[in-house]
């Protein structure tokens, strides 16, 4: 690792001032680097760089010249690979709080405030970069200088590999996008857990202890207790005529009967409305409520107004739930009245359904409160108490409305009640080219998931003030 100091106070360093640090990890690297230079910015430039651009010393300067109070600075690189040459733009700084986002391949942090802080954490070594972005959080803290500061070689993935990515379809630039966090080893997990939640208490947004609310069930009129349903499954749809038959069929399966089927169509131009109508017209505990506007919150909250069930189970409408999906659910949720929401473990299949193998059972399984916070989920299915999703206002169709609704709805709910989980597979998710996580904006889903993380940061801090 090459660490390059230099202070915005004086003309940038000639190549003797290059300091070769050699330690066991970065974090010692980037401290020891920061006690050695005192003052001035830190740059870091990975071996692996193809070349740097000739004035990415002056990029800097000017950017710490600019911006006094910041403490990171990142900025835009160039991709060169056997296709070419491309800009990679490193977008501005939005508060994320995830260890997922690109910040290109040279950085730059000012060694008086890292000393200042007492530097990195060199325990949980293997999340040194993401120590370094967590204390820079906040404030204007972290600058984006602009670029192209460097090139880095393009790796050519095999087709193997896209093959596997092409099935996660998430947030987040991590190697397999917003879930590579599923990959991770334990040990490096361990790591960014540690400081995650350090960040977390310092910024007074640490929930202690267990939540013990009890959500209490309202019969809606005009039906009385013995007409409503134990549970009402919600499927907003949108030209989906050649799936929607699967899993209105998977509900029918279910060995637990107390249901009703809610099904919102978002003015589909497809066979779709035709679809369910036939399948309405057999079972009476299949309805459609035509809906024409295309908003995934919306429809959510249209569904779960027109349901009467006590618990509101999810599915969307190109998944399946298993034939035990329901009686799991229910059962769980009556035998702990605390759960605001149970979640369950899920699986993946492909588009004619067959399994995934090579992605196993997707656990979420360090899921908990606080650690929710930097993921992008809990699991697939959630199955709610009405009354949870009414308290909290229903799904946020003004922020939220197309994407990261749900989970934004998981992290309320775990503020005031627990988040339940199902420890067995109860819910098949489908992965196809016309998949609405590939047809939606990547740049959207990061952003809306950052609005809900930054509106629950908000949230916490305010709990723990009034406590």
């Amino acid at each position: 690792m090459l660490i390059t100091p230099w202070s915005s106070s004086r003309s940038p360093v000639q190549p003797d001032n290059t300091l070769i640090i050699s330690r066991e990890n970065l974090a010692a690297c980037v401290n020891a680097a920061a006690q050695q230079a005192k003052e001035g910015l830190i740059v870091t430039l990975p071996p692996d760089l193809t070349a740097l651009a000739h004035d990415w010393k002056d990029i800097f300067t000017r950017a710490a010249e600019a911006h006094p109070d910041g403490h990171f600075f990142y900025g835009n690189y160039v991709v060169e690979g056997a296709s070419g040459r491309r800009m990679q733009a490193v977008r501005q700084d939005i508060g994320d709080i995830t260890e997922r986002e690109d910040w290109g391949p040279v950085w730059a942090v000012r060694a008086e405030w890292l000393n200042k802080i007492g530097g990195l954490d060199e325990t949980h070594h293997r999340a040194a970069f993401y120590d370094l972005l967590l204390k820079s959080w906040g404030g204007g803290r972290r600058v984006n200088a602009g670029g192209p500061l460097a090139t880095i070689q393009g790796m050519e993935s095999s087709a193997d590999a896209d093959a596997m990515k092409s099935k996660l379809f998430f947030p987040g630039r991590g190697k397999l996008g917003g879930f590579s966090y599923l990959f991770m080893d334990p040990e490096e997990e361990q790591h960014i857990e540690a400081v995650f939640y350090n960040f977390l208490k310092r910024q007074k947004a640490w929930l202690e202890g267990e939540r013990t609310g009890n959500p209490k069930f309202q019969t809606p009129n005009p039906k009385s207790q013995s007409d409503v349903p134990k549970v009402s499954v919600v499927t907003p749809v949108y030209n989906r005529a050649r799936f929607i038959s699967k899993a209105i069929e998977s509900v029918q399966r279910q060995m637990f009967t107390d249901w009703e089927y809610v099904i919102v169509d978002n003015g589909s131009t497809d066979d779709t409305r035709e679809v369910v109508k036939e399948y309405a017209s057999k079972d009476p505990r299949v309805r459609l409520i035509e809906y024409n506007r295309n908003v995934i919150a919306e429809s959510l909250n249209v569904g779960v107004k027109q349901a009467s069930g006590k618990y509101i189970a999810q599915l969307d409408s190109d998944d399946e739930y298993l034939p035990h999906t329901l009686e799991r659910m229910t059962s769980a949720l009556d035998s702990n009245p605390t759960w605001g929401v149970a979640i369950s473990y899920y699986e993946l299949m492909d588009e004619a359904g067959n399994s995934l193998p090579e992605f196993g059972i997707v656990k979420h399984e360090r899921y908990n409160r606080n650690n929710i916070l930097r993921r992008d989920g809990a699991g697939a299915l959630r199955c709610w108490h009405r009354s949870v999703i009414q308290e909290f206002g229903g799904f946020d169709t003004i922020n939220l409305g197309h994407y990261g609704e749900d989970y934004d709805l998981v992290l309320k709910c775990g503020e005031k009640y627990e988040v339940g989980r199902v420890h067995e597979v109860c819910y098949r998710y489908r992965r196809h080219p016309d998949n609405t996580d590939v047809l939606r904006d990547p740049e959207m889903k990061i952003q809306n998931k950052t609005k809900a993380r930054l509106a629950a940061l908000a949230r916490r801090k305010q709990m723990n003030e009034s406590r």
